[in-house]
């Protein structure tokens, strides 16, 4: 009968092939988790000068900044165990012990899954649509926050309402010398948001009316950047509400008016 056990010399060529392929794996995960996060702050540091040039990204990448920071915090975890079990494997593959074919198959999925989940974060931070359907999402989960109606109309409608409420802002902001150009821009440089707290700082407007004008810039941003066809009933009642207000003001006249 023809002997087929494993010889000492095929058991010592596996133990080398072992060795050698879970501490490559060890060095080359580790390598790759680094060059990872380079990227990741390469990227976010150009999300921050984006959002610093349009703040009408800042809710949008506030919602980017969370989901990565949990892709990551998992992605860490993954690397991690898989860094320790590749190490683990080649302390303990001088021993035989019942365990051991399981172990090494376990140690190879989480070694697997770690690589791919880092291709998988790679290739969700540089998605051209990432923003869209950030917006998207973010929208969805402000609805309440927002007091939406859910009855809806043409977006087009609630972007005619604030380019006419953004236009009053300009125009009491320029009428009341409360713009400072910056550098001498000739025109305007002020976004939405610092035109508010413009009003606000100069008690022009209350702090439940800046509120107000926050609300709709933010849906403003979502639907936008969303590029979202459809825009809530409410908010464009909003919006001519509060163009009416400035409308007032400019009408008496009194710049420490806050009614």
């Amino acid at each position: 009968m023809r002997d087929v056990s494993v010889t000492p010399v095929e058991y010592h060529v596996n133990n080398d092939n072992i060795y050698w392929l879970f501490s490559a794996a060890a060095q080359s995960i580790s390598a790759f988790v680094a060059f990872l996060l380079t990227g990741y702050v390469f990227v976010h540091t150009l999300m921050e000068t984006s959002r610093e040039g349009d703040d009408t990204l800042e809710e949008i990448h506030l919602a980017l900044r969370q989901k990565y920071h949990s892709r990551l915090t998992l992605l860490a975890s993954i690397t991690g165990l898989a860094i320790i079990l590749s190490l683990s494997v080649v302390f303990l593959n001088r021993w035989i012990f019942a365990y051991k074919t399981p172990l090494l198959v376990f140690t190879t999925a989480v070694d697997l899954a770690s690589i791919i989940g880092g291709l998988a974060f790679v290739v969700s931070i540089v998605n051209p649509s990432r923003y869209e359907r950030a917006a998207a999402k973010v929208l969805e989960e402000k609805k309440e926050e927002l007091h939406l109606s859910n009855r809806m109309t043409s977006s087009s409608e609630f972007f005619e309402e604030f380019i006419r409420l953004e236009r009053l802002l300009r125009d009491y902001l320029r009428a009341r010398e409360l713009y400072v150009p910056s550098r001498g821009a000739p025109r305007m440089s002020f976004s939405f948001r610092q035109m508010a707290e413009a009003l606000l700082q100069n008690e022009v407007i209350d702090r439940d009316f800046f509120n107000e004008l926050m609300d709709i810039n933010k849906y403003r941003n979502l639907v936008f950047h969303g590029h979202v066809e459809q825009a809530d009933e409410g908010i464009v009642r909003r919006a001519r509400a509060a163009s009416t207000r400035i409308e007032q003001l400019q009408l008496r006249g009194v710049p420490g008016a806050t009614g």
